[in-house]
């Protein structure tokens, strides 16, 4: 976004839940605002832009844009935005715990990680709008089609 509020939002949100999934897990973190890390060790700084907005932003825009009913829509853009959110907390953790362990293929690691842990769910989530918004999917309730 132009003035940064909701990239800034998302940065210091997602490394607050990042750090309440490590300490559940029982490791001991440090954090300030986009800065988090294992105690002691090297941490991880999420800036604006490598935060999963811009992809939030492709995925509601294929399901807004896709056709389909709207009573569909609403929740299943909802379910999915929630899904890739908990995978951007995933990756900040990810990422600390990484960087923390094994700082030298920290380049590896992050340019590569959206093929683990965003790709795999935008994608099945955009396959499934298809299905859905053609009534050709299983998880409709109370309604049988065939997917010929």
């Amino acid at each position: 976004m132009p003035d940064g509020r909701l990239d800034t939002f998302l940065s210091f949100t997602g490394v607050r839940h990042a750090s309440w999934l490590l300490s559940a897990l029982g490791w001991e973190i440090e954090t300030t605002d986009r800065f988090i890390s294992c105690a002691g060790k090297r941490g991880v700084f999420i800036q604006n832009g490598c935060n999963g907005l811009n992809l939030l932003g492709l995925y509601a825009g294929f399901i807004v844009a896709y056709p389909g009913p709207w009573d569909r829509r609403l929740p299943f853009l909802a379910g999915g935005l929630f899904a890739i959110y908990l995978a951007i907390v995933a990756r900040i953790a990810f990422f600390a715990v990484f960087n923390a362990s094994y700082p030298q293929y920290w380049g590896t690691a992050h340019q590569y990680s959206s093929y683990v842990f965003f790709y795999p769910i935008v994608l099945s989530f955009w396959h499934l709008w298809t299905l859905i918004s053609e009534k050709k999917h299983l998880f409709i309730s109370g309604e049988n089609y065939s997917s010929a």
